[in-house]
């Protein structure tokens, strides 16, 4: 399967096995309690305001979270987690002489090193918002007063279109690739002076959050505009 994705040799896919266990692995805890969260308060304020009935509060829930809310929260989480990380490792190879190293070598540093992060941003993305809406689903239905656990479960799920689960994961999936890539980006453009390390690691989160946010904003507009 991964040599689909990351044609070479055995090195490179255990470097994306690596990125996708400390990106998305280590992150589901943390993706499904935001997920559970995000669930009770957007449950809580429909029926608090608006007064709606467990069944629409619930589908209020599944859209918001799932076009909007869900993508936008999987990527801020994984960008606080992961968009640091990236930059500062790969910062810091440039500063010890590693990226140099590895170029002298005739090891491609894109295939072996930037091609992995950006895959498995993806890939991580993806993941974690499954488990996001999972957990919204679920801290949501419990939340709705005077209703069945499973009986809302079902009846939010019946309401699910392909094309919403489609937007939700490609939406989260192309928010993981900005990401990745403004940090391997920053990563790559430092300097050889250790004080580029922190300097670049808290850029590549504004710079990825800023790119996120606008990224979001002209889907919205162009899909209004469709």
């Amino acid at each position: 399967m991964f040599s689909l994705l990351i044609p070479g040799p055995a090195a490179m896919h255990r470097v994306l096995l690596r990125q996708l266990y400390f990106s998305g692995v280590q992150s589901i805890g943390v993706s499904t309690l935001a997920g559970a969260a995000m669930g009770a308060i957007v449950i809580t304020l429909v029926q608090g305001n608006f007064g709606q009935s467990g069944a629409k509060a619930m589908n209020v829930l599944m859209i918001s979270c799932m076009q909007e809310v869900g993508p936008l929260m999987v990527a801020l989480i994984f960008t606080a987690r992961s968009a640091s990380a990236i930059a500062t490792e790969l910062v810091t190879m440039k500063v010890s002489g590693e990226l140099r190293t590895l170029t002298r070598l005739g090891i491609a540093v894109g295939a072996y090193l930037i091609r992995p992060r950006i895959v498995a941003a993806g890939l991580s993305c993806m993941l974690l918002f499954c488990y996001f809406m999972a957990g919204a689903l679920f801290c949501g239905a419990l939340a709705t007063p005077q209703a069945g656990l499973i009986s809302e479960i079902d009846s939010s799920l019946s309401q699910l279109h392909l094309a919403s689960l489609m937007m939700g994961l490609g939406k989260s999936a192309l928010f993981g690739f900005i990401t990745s890539s403004s940090a391997c980006f920053l990563g790559l453009s430092a300097g050889f002076a250790s004080t580029e390390i922190p300097r670049l690691a808290s850029r590549a989160v504004l710079v990825s959050i800023v790119a996120i946010l606008l990224m979001d904003a002209l889907i919205a507009v162009a899909i209004s505009l469709v």
